[in-house]
C-alpha cells in the first residue's frame, strides 16, 4: 500500500490556493525548482497528471479530486498535531492597508491563514497610504501595506514590495473629448490624486475635481455613473471598468510601489505568520489586461 507524504500534498494545495509555483515556494520557504520537483514526485507516486500542461495551473480531473481530498487530509493532520503536540499560535496583529488593496487581495491572502492558524486575530484598518504610514510610524500597527511613488533606489527586500503601473480608470461613456478633464479622486494626500494632478499639469492638460470621496465605494460609484475619470494601480483596478495606460488626451501616469513595512526586531510569532501570507499575496497580485494608447 502506498502512502502519500503530507509534505507533497501541502505543496500541491498551496500552489493551487496561491495560484503559482513561485508564490507557493515563497510561502513554504522553497525554491521554484524544488516546488516543481515535489509535484513531479507526487504525480509519479500516484501515476497520474494533476496539472494540465501549458495552462495557468488548471487541474486535470484527477487533480481536482486530489485537491479536495488533500485539503481534508491536511486538515485532519493539522488538527491532530495541534491537539497532541500542543502546537498553538495565537495573538493579535494590527494591520494598516489602503482601501483598494484591502478589497483586492487581503481576503484571499489571509484565507489560508484563518484555516491554518484560527487563533490569530487580524485587526484591519483602512485609509489612504499617507495616513496609514504615519500611523505605522506612531506604532499604531504591527504591519502596514502602503502605496508610494516608485523609488529610484529601493533598499527593501524584493519580497516586501512590487512595482505596479498606474492606469486610468473610467466608464465606457467617459471616453468623450472633454474640454476640461473631470477627475474623481480621494481627498488631498492620496498618492493617486497627487500623481493624477502632477501628470496632467506636466502635460498641460486642463482638469477639474468633479467628485471627492474618502471611500473606494464612493470613487467606483462616481466613475460608474460617468462623473469623471480616476486612477488606480493596475492590479487593483475594478475589472468591469475601462482601463488604459494612456489615451490620446491623457498622459502616462507612471508607476507606484506597493510595499510592506514592519519592524523586524518587534515581530511576534503571530505577526511573522501573517507576514508570510501577506508576502505570498503580494507576489500573487496580478494586474488585469490594460490598453495602451487609443
Amino acid at each position: 500500500m502506498k502512502n502519500i507524504p503530507t509534505e507533497l500534498l501541502r505543496t500541491f494545495v498551496t500552489i493551487r490556493d496561491l495560484g503559482g509555483f513561485t508564490s507557493a515556494g515563497e510561502l513554504l520557504g522553497r525554491s521554484q525548482p524544488a516546488i516543481s520537483l515535489q509535484i513531479k514526485k507526487l504525480e509519479s507516486l500516484l501515476d497520474t497528471q494533476i496539472f494540465l500542461r501549458g495552462t495557468s495551473l488548471e487541474l486535470t480531473e484527477d487533480g481536482n479530486y486530489l485537491y479536495q481530498a488533500a485539503k481534508n487530509i491536511l486538515e485532519i493532520n493539522d488538527r491532530v498535531i495541534t491537539r497532541l503536540s500542543g502546537e498553538h499560535v495565537s495573538g493579535r496583529v494590527r494591520l494598516g492597508i489602503p482601501h483598494d488593496l484591502e478589497l483586492a487581495f487581503l481576503p484571499k491572502a489571509l484565507r489560508n491563514l484563518a484555516r491554518t492558524h484560527p487563533n490569530i486575530m487580524v485587526e484591519v484598518d483602512g485609509d489612504i497610504s499617507k495616513v496609514i504610514y504615519q500611523r505605522f510610524q506612531k506604532h499604531h500597527y504591527d504591519v502596514c501595506l502602503v502605496m508610494e511613488p516608485e523609488k529610484q533606489q529601493e533598499d527593501r527586500d524584493t519580497s516586501d514590495f512590487r512595482i505596479d503601473q498606474l492606469t486610468w480608470v473610467m466608464n465606457n461613456d467617459n471616453l468623450a473629448e472633454f474640454d476640461i478633464i473631470p477627475l474623481v479622486t480621494y481627498p488631498q494626500g492620496c498618492i493617486y490624486r497627487s500623481m493624477l494632478e502632477r501628470s496632467l499639469e506636466q502635460a498641460g492638460k486642463p482638469y477639474r475635481i468633479a467628485y471627492t470621496s474618502p471611500s473606494l465605494l464612493g470613487i467606483v460609484s462616481a466613475v460608474e455613473e460617468g462623473l469623471g475619470l480616476t486612477a488606480m494601480a493596475a492590479s487593483v483596478a475594478p475589472p468591469h471598468l475601462s482601463k488604459a495606460i494612456e489615451t490620446e488626451r491623457l498622459p502616462n501616469l507612471g508607476s507606484v510601489s506597493i510595499g510592506l513595512y514592519y519592524r523586524e526586531r518587534e515581530l511576534s510569532v503571530a505577526t511573522r505568520h501573517v507576514l508570510d501570507f501577506l508576502h505570498a499575496g503580494l507576489a500573487n497580485l496580478t494586474p488585469p489586461p490594460i490598453l495602451g494608447r487609443r
